[in-house]
Parts: C-alpha cells; sequence; structure tokens
C-alpha cells in the first residue's frame, strides 16, 4: 500500500524531530546552568514550591494511596480508576520515589492488567465495592488516557530507575506491550486513512467515531515513537492537532470560542458533533487539553502545540483573565462559565499552556492562583479539599510542571 499522507509527512519531519529530540535533552540536561540568571523572587518561588511539591506528596501517600498500592478516591466511596493508578505512577517517577511506584504498579498488574481476562496488557479501568460489598472490578473496559499514562510513567521509570525492584515485570519491556495493545485495540483508521484515539477498547470502530479530545498526548506519543518506533505515534499526533483545531471552531450547529468539549463525534471528514449522552462543555475532562497539548511545546518545542494552543485554548483564558482575574472551574462549548468557583486544574492546564507559548509572566500568575489552594496539615500539605483527588492530583502537576520537575529524561 502506498504511504498515505501522514507517513509521508513523518518521513519528512524526521530529521527536524531528531534535532529537537537530541536539543531537549541538551536543554533539560543544562537546565541548573541558568540559576545564577534567575531573579531573586523567582529563586525564592523555587524553594517554596519544592517544599510544597514534596509536602503535597507525601500527604497525598497517606491519604490517596493504602498500603498495597490501591489509590482510592474518598469522595467515590473510595473506588479506584485506572487513571488514578496511572497519575500516582507519574507522580512517584517525577518525586524520585521508586518505593511508591513499585507499590502502586505491583497492585496495578495484580488487580486491574486485562493480561489474565484476554490476554491483553490494557488497564481495567474501575475497582470497587459491588451491591454485596464485594471489592472486586465493576467495569473491565480499558481507558485509554490512563493506558497512556501508564505506559509513559513505566518508560520514565525505566529510564529514572533501571529496573524495578522485586520480581515486578521490567518496566520498558511491559511499557512496550501497553502500548501495542493500544494501537491494536484503542485506535481506529476512519475512510480518510487517518489513524484516531479512541476512548477505550470498547469504542467501536465505525462511523461517526467517539472521541475524547482530552485523552490525545502528542508529548507522550513522541516518547513513545522514540522508544519503539512505531509510526502510527506521528500518526495519533496529526489527527490529534487536526481535530482539536477543528472541534475548538465548530460543534455541530454551535460556533465555537477556542474550547474543546469533553466528548465529540467525528461524523464527516473535518466535522464534529456533540456525541449524544456525552458532555460536550469544556468540562472536567477537556481542562486537562492545554496540559498535554502543552507538554509537547515544554518538551520538544513542537511549534504545533503551541500553534494549536494560540488558536485555541490561551486568547479565551487571556480574555477570561483580563476581564475577571480568575478563570471559574470548568465553561460550556461556547464560552459560558459553568460555575461560580475556580479550580486548581484549570490553573495546572493554563501553567503549562502558557509555558509552551512562552509566556512565563502568565504562568507565574496561573501557579500563584494554585498556592491560593495550598493548605498545610500535620501530614503534609493539600490542595483544596483534602479528600479532592482530582484536585490534588492536578494542582500537582501544574506547580511540578513550573518547576521542571516533569521531564521526559533525566
Amino acid at each position: 500500500m502506498a504511504p498515505n499522507n501522514f507517513s509521508r509527512l513523518a518521513q519528512k519531519q524526521q530529521p527536524l524531530r531528531w534535532a529537537r529530540f537530541v536539543l531537549v535533552i541538551l536543554l533539560l540536561g543544562g537546565a541548573g546552568l541558568t540559576c545564577g540568571q534567575t531573579s531573586d523572587s523567582e529563586l525564592q518561588l523555587s524553594a517554596r514550591l519544592d517544599t510544597i511539591l514534596a509536602a503535597s506528596w507525601q500527604f497525598y501517600k497517606v491519604h490517596f494511596i493504602q498500603a498495597d498500592g490501591r489509590v482510592v478516591r474518598p469522595e467515590n466511596h473510595h473506588d479506584t480508576i485506572s487513571e488514578g493508578q496511572a497519575y500516582a505512577l507519574l507522580r512517584a517517577v517525577w518525586s524520585n520515589d521508586q518505593a511508591t511506584f513499585d507499590r502502586v504498579y505491583a497492585w496495578t498488574e495484580a488487580h486491574l492488567s486485562q493480561q489474565p481476562r484476554n490476554g491483553r496488557h490494557l488497564l481495567a479501568w474501575h475497582f470497587g465495592q459491588d451491591d454485596q460489598g464485594q471489592w472486586r472490578l465493576l467495569d473491565a473496559n480499558s481507558a485509554t488516557d490512563a493506558d497512556l499514562d501508564y505506559a509513559l510513567a513505566l518508560l520514565l521509570a525505566h529510564r529514572r530507575w533501571g529496573r524495578p525492584t522485586g520480581s515486578l515485570p521490567d518496566y520498558q519491556e511491559k511499557a512496550l506491550l501497553v502500548l501495542k495493545d493500544i494501537l491494536a485495540h484503542s485506535t481506529c483508521q476512519d475512510q480518510w486513512g487517518r489513524l484516531w484515539l479512541m476512548p477505550g477498547d470498547w469504542a467501536p470502530c465505525q462511523p461517526p467515531l467517539l472521541l475524547n479530545p482530552s485523552y490525545f498526548s502528542p508529548a507522550a506519543y513522541e516518547v513513545f515513537y522514540w522508544t519503539g518506533g512505531d509510526r502510527r505515534w506521528l500518526q495519533l499526533t496529526d489527527s490529534a492537532y487536526l481535530a482539536l483545531d477543528l472541534v475548538s471552531r465548530r460543534l455541530g450547529e454551535q460556533t465555537g470560542v477556542g474550547l474543546v468539549p469533553d466528548w465529540c463525534l467525528l461524523h464527516d471528514r473535518e466535522a464534529f458533533a456533540p456525541a449524544p449522552d456525552q458532555s460536550a462543555a469544556f468540562g472536567w475532562d477537556a481542562i486537562r487539553v492545554p496540559w498535554r497539548v502543552g507538554l509537547a511545546g515544554v518538551w520538544f518545542q513542537d511549534q504545533r502545540a503551541g500553534d494549536v494552543l494560540a488558536k485555541t485554548f490561551l486568547p479565551f483564558a487571556r480574555q477570561q483573565w483580563q476581564a475577571h482575574g480568575r478563570l471559574p472551574a470548568i465553561f460550556s462549548y461556547d464560552g459560558r462559565a459553568l460555575e461560580d468557583y475556580d479550580s486548581p486544574v484549570l490553573y495546572a492546564s493554563l501553567v503549562t499552556a502558557a509555558l509552551a507559548a512562552g509566556d512565563k509572566p502568565l504562568a507565574r500568575q496561573a501557579v500563584e492562583k494554585i498556592l491560593a489552594f495550598y493548605q498545610e496539615s500535620p501530614d503534609g500539605g493539600f490542595f483544596n479539599r483534602p479528600n479532592d483527588y482530582y484536585g490534588n492530583n492536578w494542582a500537582w502537576f501544574g506547580l511540578a510542571t513550573y518547576r521542571g520537575l516533569v521531564v521526559p529524561q533525566w
């Protein structure tokens, strides 16, 4: 079969990608050389962030991660989702905490891996207590964002520590198996030859395609491509940027303001529509998009990441910031605030989007907003509420990204 447009584009970009990848590693390795040029206020902020990030990680380990490695959501009947396991693994590797990483990894493999049931290395997404009081899998289907984060965390662990402790599966070998199954069971090629990331192994590969834009992870795709060499990750990057550009401008009959929906349907070549029975708001899923896209700009100086953010989220965020000095937690697709309160989750995304666009002052303002949610406790520190699983994770991701801990290589 002749290569499609995505393959030809990827071939043209390969020398540029390699040069960019090497440049990023050199820049990350030499980051400490710029400290003498950093302002006193920035140095003070860095010291404060180091203290808070360590304290909040300690609090999270005490209140959210059980002794066996299961991550619980106290406000959701202490259930467990694959997303939470993956978030804990990412935080552990970026905190250089191998003991916690391996504890969470062991529980995840033992209780969420699909391998015993169907031979796949994807994760079942939901574990909890059933109506009879038994703790078990409540839904064995996968959630692709968690699988992507899981594989990324394993690759980062391999780069940081080499091998796991005890008899756990090798980090990189397991990651490659997960990635192979994501490509095999959680992607779909449309009738025009474009490859799309599906929300899970349960989503049908037939038009119209059901998509969750907040799962698109171009920074992780770049890491996966350079690890395994499978060019389908480059195709997924292309379709992600295409979708984010198009769906932020129009969703069915609605004209967009630069925001993307939690869920959508691809129902024609370049036409998206609301998904029945799913949120079309810039809600608790979609507000993660600027972080995931922004990482591609921060890590790899991917110009497309900056372009997408400059055409979508950032103009809207700046306008809201100028008008109100804050961002409400979530918005409708057409830009109406759906909540009166603000949340550290959206500010975490704003931090990363602003860094990707080179707007350090805006990133710092968003950091200060996140810090306003921080509270001390005898067990460390937390953000927003002590039982707020989602807010505590994303506040940490935002601050750690600003501090330079969220990196693809050491």
